[in-house]
C-alpha cells in the first residue's frame, strides 16, 4: 500500500475549507506552550474513555496501555510542533490498516478524534483565541478521520483482493454494482 497515495487522496477528496492547512498549523504551532502541557491530562482521558467502554476495550491487550499512552502522547507532541509534512499524512494513513489488524472500526476512531476537538473547546473556553484553535483541531480532526478511515478501506479492499484472487478494478466494480442493487438510488427528477 501506498501510504502517501492513501493521504493524498483522501485529502484531495475533501473540500479545501474542511482540510487541515498551514494556517492551522501555524495556530496550533503558536499555542503550543498551552496544548503541550495537557498531553497527560488528554491522554489518561482518552484512555479511560476506552476503558470504560465495553467495546473499545476489547481492542486491547493486557498490559497494553502504557504502551498505548506514549504512542498517542508522542502523536499529540507531533501534531502540535509538526512539521505537517507529506511524511505526517502517510504515517498518520498507516493507522487505518493498523485499526485493521487490531479491529478498531471507523466510528470508534472517529469518535474518539472528537473527543479530541471537545477536549480542546474544553480546555480554550474563554481564551482570546478559541475560535482560531479550535477550528484549526476542528479541521485537523476531519483530515485525519478522512486519512484514517480511506486507509482503512483501501487496507480492507486490498485484503479482500488478495484473497479472492481478483483485479482491483474488478472487486471494485462487482461492490459498486451489488451496491447498487442492494440500495437502488431513487431519481429525484
Amino acid at each position: 500500500m501506498d501510504f502517501h497515495a492513501v493521504a493524498q487522496r483522501a485529502i484531495g477528496d475533501m473540500p479545501p475549507s474542511t482540510r487541515f492547512s498551514p494556517e492551522d498549523a501555524k495556530v496550533i504551532e503558536a499555542h503550543a506552550d498551552l496544548i503541550l502541557p495537557l498531553a497527560d491530562e488528554f491522554v489518561t482521558g482518552f484512555y479511560d474513555t476506552l476503558f470504560a467502554h465495553g467495546p473499545t476495550r476489547a481492542v486491547f491487550e493486557e498490559g497494553e496501555r502504557a504502551e498505548r499512552e506514549k504512542t498517542l502522547k508522542d502523536f499529540l507532541v507531533r501534531v502540535v510542533n509538526g512539521p505537517h509534512d507529506d511524511e505526517f499524512f502517510a504515517w498518520l494513513a498507516f493507522v487505518g490498516p493498523v485499526h485493521v489488524v487490531r479491529q478498531v472500526s471507523n466510528p470508534m476512531m472517529l469518535a474518539m478524534l472528537d473527543h479530541l476537538v471537545i477536549f480542546i473547546m474544553e480546555k480554550f473556553k474563554g481564551h482570546e483565541n478559541a475560535d482560531a484553535v479550535v477550528a484549526a483541531f476542528v479541521r485537523l480532526s476531519a483530515t485525519l478521520g478522512a486519512i484514517i478511515s480511506y486507509g482503512y478501506e483501501v487496507a480492507w479492499q486490498e485484503a479482500l483482493q488478495n484473497v479472492v484472487g481478483m483485479p482491483p478494478a474488478l472487486v471494485q466494480r462487482m461492490v459498486h454494482e451489488e451496491a447498487q442493487q442492494m440500495f437502488p438510488l431513487r431519481s429525484h427528477g
